[in-house]
């Protein structure tokens, strides 16, 4: 069958009214938007380091003498008391020693007797005019010699008897043993490590941080650290130690937190996130928002807020910010956003001024996402993106 002309332009016009009429029925989506809503206080002024969390006194045992290993009866992770006896050095050579002093000690002691003995006569024959006064003083000489002498073999007993004492390695304090670093029959030197002993009960988190930064951390301060072990789990610290001082030629600077929770969680070298809150001058910036809530195009950096229009909908509008620092926790935010304004953090290339879009709920009470980042530092989210 062969159609004229008049028959297809009329079949065309049935079907493009029928297919307006399907777009009509078709209603427009409202896409739900991610957003993270200003907070007033100064987010922009965290900053977070990684550090290494250690025992409060961490001691690092070693021998004050050298020579062979004889017993090492601990192991590493075991839980020792103050006292207990952590390793022992063959004491044969120190026990001589030892018997050579005292062996000495006798004999000045003998020559000290004679010398006092023959000054006194000395002076009793000078009180009678029967020595001269050269002898008597030749004969004093010689006994203070001789004096001299015996005192200077006794210190040596000593010095034998504390160096034999080195030869039995006890723990200093109750603690645990992180590390055991020798082995029975090896010659270990003076100094050498042998243990290292974990003591007390406090947990601290050794972090360096920037020379930009070192001023405005001052001891007493908050600090909160947060571990990747422990399922990012944060406790809170104080600030105890402040470097004055580069280590190492570094540009970084110690900075030591005692935690003052989580010490029965946290174990010693586990790494850390420690994010202090730093004292806002003047004229910096007062928030810090995500990176992706920035867009940047020939008119300068901006974002879009979201204002609600009721029944879970809102306005997307576009304002402009002045940005500082890119920081751990975000961008600064200088001007162009106010406590308490939902701020668009995801889909921002594909939106535009006066979009409307579905403002979701947070879990809990609303609003609950904050301009600065949660307290294991992730940026709160929400179901959907914008497309």
């Amino acid at each position: 069958m062969i159609l004229d002309k008049t028959t297809l332009a009329a079949l065309a016009a049935v079907l493009t009214l029928v297919g307006c009429k399907r777009a009509k029925e078709e209603p427009e989506v409202i896409r739900p938007i991610r957003y993270v809503v200003v907070e007033g206080r100064d987010a922009a002024r965290q900053r977070t380091y990684s550090g290494v969390a250690k025992a409060g006194q961490e001691s690092r045992l070693s021998f004050q003498v050298s020579g062979q290993v004889l017993s090492v009866p601990v192991s590493v992770g075991d839980v020792v008391e103050k006292g207990q006896t952590i390793a022992r050095m063959d004491p044969t050579d120190y026990s001589l020693q030892l018997q050579n002093a005292r062996a000495s000690a006798a004999q000045a002691r003998a020559q000290e007797r004679n010398a006092k003995a023959t000054y006194e006569r000395t002076q009793a024959l000078y009180e009678n005019q029967n020595a001269s006064k050269q002898d008597l003083d030749a004969d004093r000489t010689a006994y203070e010699s001789a004096r001299a002498s015996l005192e200077a073999a006794n210190q040596q007993i000593r010095l034998s008897q504390r160096q034999l004492g080195y030869t039995h390695l006890k723990a200093p304090e109750a603690g645990t043993l992180a590390t055991v670093d020798i082995e029975v029959n090896e010659y270990v030197q003076a100094g050498e490590l042998v243990a290292t002993l974990l003591a007390g009960e406090q947990i601290e988190v050794s972090v360096s941080v920037p020379a930009s930064i070192i001023r405005s951390i001052r001891r007493g301060d908050d600090a909160a650290a947060s571990f990747g072990a422990l399922g990012k789990k944060t406790f809170k610290g104080t600030v105890t130690e402040v470097g004055v001082a580069s280590v190492g030629g570094a540009t970084t600077f110690p900075v030591t937190v005692r935690l003052t929770e989580g010490q029965d969680e946290v174990r010693a070298g586990m790494t850390a996130d420690v994010t202090f809150i730093l004292e806002r001058s003047e004229g910096e910036a007062k928030y810090a928002l995500p990176t992706s809530a920035v867009g940047e195009d020939h008119e300068g950096r901006f974002v879009y807020k979201v204002e609600k229009t009721g029944g879970g909908l809102g306005t997307v509008h576009r304002s402009p910010v002045k940005v500082g620092e890119l920081l751990s926790t975000g961008i600064e935010i200088y001007e162009g956003v106010e406590p308490g304004d939902l701020v668009v953090t995801a889909g921002v290339s594909r939106i535009y001024d006066g979009l409307e879009v579905r403002v979701p709920p947070r879990p809990g009470s609303e609003p609950s996402n904050i301009a600065s980042p949660n307290a294991n530092g992730d940026e709160p989210t929400a179901p959907d993106e914008t497309p």
